[in-house]
C-alpha cells in the first residue's frame, strides 16, 4: 500500500474510533450521523501493561487493513482485573472479546465463563511453532483455553569478555606446561594470572592470529559453568581484575532468579499446572538442593533484606560482576548501556546451572497469554486476532516492546540471543492454574528466604508443602518427617 492510501486508512479508522467513543455505547451510532448505515463488526482487547500500547495500536490499524474489522485497544489497570472483566461482561458494555492475562490466572477465569476453548482453525497451537512450556501454559484439562503470546523467565549472564581472559590464561598456561596443565586442570592455574596472560602481545607459537582466536572462543565456551560447583571452581581459583568485586551475584530476594535451585524436583500442578491431586514440594531432591542453595550464604555476601535486581544487574553493568541470574529485560538494558558507551564488555547468556554433578536446574517462567471471552458474541474474530497478534504479527513484538514472543523466532528476526532464550524457556516451568493455592509463589519466595536466612531446610519445606495441601483438601495435612543430612559444598 502506498503511503497516500496508508494516510487515508489512517484518517477513517480515527473517525470510526472517534465515532464509537462519542456513541459512548457498543454498537451504538454517533449523534453525528457518520455511523449511521456504516455499521462495522468491532472487537474490543483488554490488557494492562502500557508498554504494549503502541504495538497493539498498530496491530489493529493492519487488522482492519486485512480483515475490514476494527480492533478497539482499552488499557486497564492490572488491580482487580479479573473483577473489572466479569462486570463488564456480565453488564455487555463494551465488554472485551478478548484479552491479556497471565496464564496461572486461567482456571479462575474459565470457572468464572470468562475464558473459552479457542478455535485453533490454522493449527497453530502445537510444537512446531511453540516451545512445549507456552502450549502446557495454555492446557486446561486436555484443551487450550488461550494463546501464548509473550514470557518472562531466567537465565545464567556472565561477562563474556572476562570469561575469555581466563580461558586465553588457562591456554597460555596448558602451552607453558607442555600440556600438563591441560591434563590436571589447566583452566584453574590459568585463572591465577589469567589477565595479565591474556595482555599479553602475540601468539602462542604454532598459532596464528585466526587459530588462537578460535581456540580461545572453544576454552572460554568450555569455562561456562554447567553447575553451582563449575562457579564456586572459578571463584577459588580466579585472580580478579581490581574492578570485579562479585564472581557471582544474584538476587536471593524474588522467586523469578532463585527457583531454579530446586526447580527440577517440584511438581505443583503437574505439567499443565492444573492437576490439584500432584503437589510434590517435600521430598529428599529438594532436600538436598535447598542444603547447598542456604550453604550458598558463606560463599556470597548477599543479605536476602538488601537484595535487589536492579542493583544487581547495575553492578554487572559496571564490570563489578563475573556470573548473574538474570531475565530479559536485561537484554535490553546492557545494548542500551552498550550503545552509549557505559557497557565496554561483551556478554552471553546460557542454561541455569546445576546444582552439583547430581541435581539438574529448572527455571521458572511467567507466560501472557491471550484468552478469547466466554460472554463474546464475536468469537470467531476474537480468535482470529488473537492469533494474528501471537503469530502472525509477532515478528516485530520484541523489537517494539522488549517482550520475548512465546512463538520460536521466525526466520529473519532471529539472532543468537533470541535462540538461546527460547531454548532456556522450553526448559522452565510454568506458574500453576490451581485456583485453591494461587498464592503459592509468594509463600515459596518466602520459604526460600527463610532458608537462605537460616532456617531448617527440612522444617520449612514440609510446612510448605503442608499448607498447600491443606488449601487444596480443605482440612489439615500433615507430612511424614523424610531424614535428611546436609550435604557438604
Amino acid at each position: 500500500m502506498d503511503s497516500k492510501h496508508r494516510i487515508t486508512s489512517i484518517l477513517l479508522l480515527l473517525a470510526m474510533l472517534a465515532g464509537i467513543w462519542y456513541a459512548g455505547t457498543r454498537g451504538g451510532t454517533a449523534d453525528n450521523g457518520f455511523m449511521s448505515g456504516f455499521q462495522k463488526d468491532t472487537i474490543y482487547i483488554w490488557y494492562t501493561d502500557e508498554a504494549l500500547t503502541d504495538y497493539i495500536n498498530s496491530a489493529a490499524l493492519a487488522f482492519y487493513e486485512d480483515y475490514d474489522v476494527r480492533v478497539v485497544p482499552v488499557l486497564q489497570s492490572g488491580l482487580e482485573y479479573v473483577q473489572a472483566l466479569n462486570a463488564a461482561s456480565v453488564s455487555g458494555n463494551e465488554m472485551p472479546d478478548l484479552y491479556l492475562t497471565g496464564s496461572d490466572s486461567l482456571e479462575r477465569l474459565i470457572m468464572a465463563g470468562l475464558a473459552s476453548p479457542v478455535e485453533d482453525t490454522k493449527g497453530i497451537l502445537n510444537d512446531f511453532y511453540f516451545p512445549q512450556t507456552a502450549l502446557d501454559a495454555v492446557t486446561y484439562r486436555g484443551e487450550n483455553y488461550a494463546y501464548p503470546f509473550y514470557y518472562e523467565t531466567s537465565f545464567l549472564l556472565y561477562n563474556k569478555s572476562y570469561l575469555t581472559q581466563i580461558a586465553d590464561g588457562a591456554l597460555r598456561e596448558e602451552i607453558t606446561l607442555g600440556g600438563e596443565a591441560g591434563q590436571n586442570g589447566g583452566a584453574d592455574e590459568g585463572m591465577d594470572d589469567g589477565e595479565d596472560m591474556y595482555m599479553e602481545q602475540g601468539v602462542p607459537e604454532g598459532y596464528d592470529e585466526a587459530s588462537w582466536d578460535a581456540a580461545v572462543s572453544q576454552k572460554m565456551h568450555d569455562l561456562i559453568p554447567a553447575s553451582i560447583e563449575d562457579i564456586l571452581n572459578i571463584a577459588d581459583a580466579y585472580n580478579a581484575p581490581e574492578q570485579v568485586e562479585n564472581i557471582f551475584l544474584w538476587d536471593v530476594s524474588d522467586i523469578l532468579y532463585n527457583y531454579f535451585f530446586a526447580g527440577a524436583y517440584m511438581n505443583v500442578g503437574g505439567p499443565c499446572g492444573d492437576d490439584a491431586s500432584v503437589i510434590e514440594i517435600y521430598n529428599e531432591d529438594t532436600i538436598a538442593c535447598m542444603s547447598v542453595y542456604q550453604g550458598l550464604h558463606q560463599f556470597f555476601s548477599i543479605e536476602s533484606k538488601e537484595s535487589s535486581y536492579a542493583q544487581v544487574l547495575q553492578e554487572f553493568m559496571d564490570g563489578k560482576t563475573l556470573f548473574t541470574i538474570a531475565t530479559i529485560d536485561a537484554i535490553s538494558s546492557l545494548e542500551e548501556a552498550k550503545a552509549e558507551g557505559k557497557f565496554p564488555y561483551e556478554y552471553g547468556i546460557a542454561l541455569l546451572p546445576s546444582i552439583d554433578g547430581v541435581h539438574a536446574a529448572r527455571g521458572l517462567s511467567v507466560t501472557n497469554v491471550i484468552a478469547v471471552n466466554g460472554y463474546s458474541e464475536h468469537k470467531e474474530m476474537a480468535n482470529i486476532f488473537a492469533r494474528y497478534l501471537v503469530y502472525e504479527n509477532a515478528g516485530t513484538l520484541y523489537d517494539r516492546t522488549g517482550k520475548m514472543q512465546a512463538t520460536y523466532p521466525i526466520e529473519n528476526f532471529v539472532t543468537d540471543i533470541r535462540d538461546e532464550i527460547a531454548v532456556i524457556y522450553g526448559n522452565s516451568t510454568s506458574l500453576p492454574k490451581i485456583l485453591e493455592i494461587s498464592n503459592f509463589w509468594i509463600q515459596l519466595e518466602l520459604a526460600y528466604t527463610k532458608i537462605w536466612d537460616g532456617g531448617n531446610v527440612n522444617d520449612v519445606l514440609r510446612q510448605l508443602s503442608e499448607q498447600m495441601k491443606t488449601q487444596i483438601a480443605g482440612e489439615g495435612v500433615v507430612e511424614e518427617v523424610i531424614p535428611s543430612a546436609t550435604p557438604e559444598l
